[in-house]
């Protein structure tokens, strides 16, 4: 590693300090109560959570941005237990799992990306901080409140906030002495323990340390003969903050750890023979996937080869200090990331392929072995970020200036290898104006650069043709919202800009005019209301929104028939795509009375092409050739996919839970949660034909608690729905030369029992 060296250095110091504040700690206090949680028997009035969404605490009923958010009660009431829990119980946001825990799609309203291609829409953020890749495998007792932030927020938050952000705020120490720990026991291997501890060291210095062991045995059978078994995962988890908080300055520093020991992930294979349409030009397959498949992985690399193993480190330093004029904001952060991954790529488990030099006299059939890799990555991530807000006018006036810089960076084992590197460099601000008692204007800008440093850009400035291309992507972003409130009704209408950086294509046989890959942009436009009714029982938020994407990042196929090596078409990016997505949102929550209450929400989404033109659906759509398909008048008339809608977007979306708590005695008390999740059907490429049917997904919850226990036992899809959780376009491994088309399948966790035990004192 080059120029990040230093921040390793800067690891291993903070790792100390925070170990060393430990053992300096009194051992006598008690354990961690939980600060969100509220009276059992509280009256029936809902409880607005505030949320920081703006970069400023705002009650959530108050601030004019379509965000849910959930706190430590909300989530440990739905049994969440990662994101993909969050995800289905938050409207206008869908998450699906893809090659395991190593690749997230969060779509938010109708904007999504197919993974390897193209940047991700939508982003996470610990405590603010920017935390690329996945999280999926990231412990929710760790967390105090997630946030998710929908449309664009690239005005705020920057670098691929294209659709939304996710905002994931870690817990703090409270004024006493408390810990927890956690034990949950169910089908299928699935073991958790956790535990955490929090106690003030004086009275200004505080600590908090918390650790979890998840396991998980899989719910599939591998029938590859000696293959490796499948869907496992296993995860090791720890937390150490230190905190100082006075009158004036408030500091936290965070180390967070994360191993994965995962085996591979789990795919059907829905070979060419299934496929159903377009059988005389280029066979397709049209309607739901298949879900009742063989599961064949495996036979190439050792078995303790397949599958990721991963070690994740963020260490975040953040001081906010208020002076008499201002308040200033510092934050910083460092993400090391090792991954090790053994992956059949036929997903088959073939140990013979088609060989390339039967076009030359060979055999039809060669090994395998280029398809079952074997591969290692490590990378490091630094970003700091500078903020200073006050106010004028008693107050009317708020506005805020910063500053912003981030910077990504490969780290090969071989010494002489490339070293790729992303940076963004960023300034933005905002100014908010009470025109009236009830009526706010806010305005919003950020002015960023993007510098990507890749071997594919490397190699395309070499042309002198292409010698002057830069790998500089430079954005302007902005929003503007307009709020009014009434009574206890707020009214917001907003226009918010998008911007998903550039990029460039990798492969080397990809002719140098398709190899840059330019930036998309947004204009979204929303109308929102947000309302307490019924004496404050009811809380309804909704919204209308129109979203215009141009520039989309699709992909395509090229395919270089001069080369005589038959029609092998390469994957690429490319700038070909306009999308219009229209959208309403609502979600709420009634306090029925001080014993039931029901969560509800639904979304619908129209999102679809407006125009739009794609190479390989023209070659599915008429047989023609890649290069006829190149043709203008060919591909307008058979390319076109204009009206379709894109890869992973369900249309409509909604969940429904019931929620009902009593008393059995004055120590005693108990509770239920009976939840349903429904997502339509997703289309699983641009073409519309494969799709994955529509989910409804059913949990059930109950239990007791007295003093500081609580026994839960739970049902997790009670119902067994079978409904894939992502499917995408393949090639057959066997047949590759004649790109028969095939659907690797990645199926759902079935139904689930189990029971968790906490004990809080």
């Amino acid at each position: 590693m080059n120029n990040l060296s230093s921040p390793s250095f800067l690891v291993q110091s903070i790792k100390a300090a925070l170990l060393s504040s430990v053992f300096a700690i009194p051992t006598a206090f008690a354990a961690e109560n939980d600060d969100a949680a509220k009276d059992e028997n509280s009256a029936s009035e809902i409880e607005h959570i505030e949320v920081t969404s703006r970069l400023r605490k705002e009650s959530i009923d108050k601030i004019p941005v379509s965000v849910i958010s959930f706190n430590l009660e909300d989530m440990e009431k739905a049994g969440m237990e990662d994101i993909n829990d969050i995800a289905s119980n938050a409207i206008g946001f869908s998450m699906e799992k893809t090659f395991g825990r190593q690749a997230d799609i969060p779509v938010m309203r109708g904007v999504s990306w197919i993974p390897g291609f193209g940047t991700q829409k939508a982003s996470y953020f610990i405590d603010g901080v920017y935390f690329s890749g996945s999280i999926q495998s990231l412990p929710l007792d760790l967390i105090e409140r997630v946030e998710i932030i929908k449309g664009p927020q690239s005005a705020l938050y920057g670098r691929s906030t294209f659709s939304g952000a996710i905002n994931l705020i870690t817990r703090k120490p409270g004024d006493k002495a408390s810990g927890y720990v956690t034990a949950t026991y169910g089908k299928n291997g699935n073991q958790q323990l956790a535990g955490g501890i929090s106690s003030k060291i004086t009275d200004t210095l505080s600590f908090r340390a918390s650790g979890s062991l998840d396991q998980y045995d899989g719910d599939w059978k591998n029938e590859k003969e000696g293959g490796p078994s499948l869907g496992g995962e296993k995860t090791k988890s720890a937390m150490l903050g230190l905190y100082y908080n006075s009158e004036r300055t408030d500091v936290a520093l965070n180390f967070i750890y994360n191993e994965n020991d995962d085996e591979h992930s789990v795919f059907m294979f829905q070979d060419p023979s299934y496929n159903n349409c377009y059988l005389d030009t280029r066979a397709y397959y049209c309607g739901e996937a298949k879900t009742d498949l063989p599961i064949n992985i495996g036979g190439i690399l050792d078995n303790s080869d397949y599958g990721l193993r991963s070690e994740r480190e963020h260490i975040s330093l953040k001081i906010d200090h208020s002076f008499d004029f201002g308040d200033l904001s510092w934050s910083t952060a460092i993400n090391t990331y090792d991954t090790e991954n053994g992956v059949d790529q036929t997903y088959t488990g073939y140990e013979q392929a088609f060989s390339f030099g039967f076009f030359f006299g060979g055999p039809y059939f060669g090994s395998a072995a280029g398809w079952h890799t074997l591969g290692e990555g490590q990378s490091d991530e630094i970003s700091h970020e500078v903020r200073f807000s006050s106010t004028a006018f008693d107050d009317r006036l708020y506005w805020m200036v910063g500053a912003y810089y981030w910077e990504w960076e490969d780290d090969p084992e071989d010494a002489d290898a490339f070293v790729a590197k992303n940076s963004n460099q960023a300034l933005m601000a905002s100014v908010s104006y009470d025109i009236t008692d009830d009526f706010n204007i806010s305005v919003e800008a950020r002015k960023a650069t993007d510098e990507i440093e890749t071997q594919a850009y490397e190699n395309l400035i070499q042309d002198p043709t292409y010698a002057d291309v830069d790998n500089e992507f430079d954005s302007t972003t902005t929003r503007i919202i307009a709020e009014y409130n009434w009574d206890e009704h707020l009214f917001y209408l907003t226009r918010s800009e998008g911007n998903s950086p550039g990029d460039f294509n990798s492969d080397s046989n990809l002719p140098i005019e398709l190899i840059k890959v330019e930036e998309e942009e947004m204009v979204m436009y929303e109308f929102g209301w947000k309302s307490t009714l019924l004496d404050g029982a009811l809380y309804l938020s909704t919204a209308a929104f129109f979203m215009d994407w141009d520039d989309q990042q699709l992909t395509d196929s090229y395919i270089d028939e001069s080369a005589g090596g038959g029609d092998v078409p390469i994957s690429y990016i490319s700038n070909k795509g306009e999308t219009e997505v229209k959208g309403v949102e609502i979600q709420g929550k009634w306090l029925v009375n001080e014993n039931f209450d029901i969560d509800f929400g639904f979304s619908y989404t129209n999102s679809e092409f407006v125009e739009a033109f794609d190479g390989n659906h023209c070659r599915i759509i008429s047989g023609l050739s890649s290069s006829e398909c190149n043709q203008p008048a060919n591909l307008t008339t058979y390319g076109d996919i204009s009206g379709n809608t894109p890869p992973q977007v369900p249309e409509k979306e909604a969940n429904l839970a019931f929620n009902y708590k009593g008393e059995i005695d004055e120590d005693t008390g108990w509770f239920a949660r009976l939840s349903a999740s429904y997502d339509s059907s997703r289309y699983a490429h641009i073409h519309n034909f494969i799709e994955t049917g529509s989910r409804t997904k059913v949990d059930l919850r109950a239990g007791i608690n007295h003093g500081g226990v609580t026994l839960t036992a739970w049902a997790k899809n009670l119902t067994d729905d079978e409904t894939p959780t992502y499917i995408f376009r393949y090639i057959d491994a066997q047949s590759f030369a004649f790109s028969s088309r095939a659907f690797p399948i990645a199926p759902s966790r079935g139904r689930e029992f189990g029971v968790t035990m906490k004990y809080s004192f």
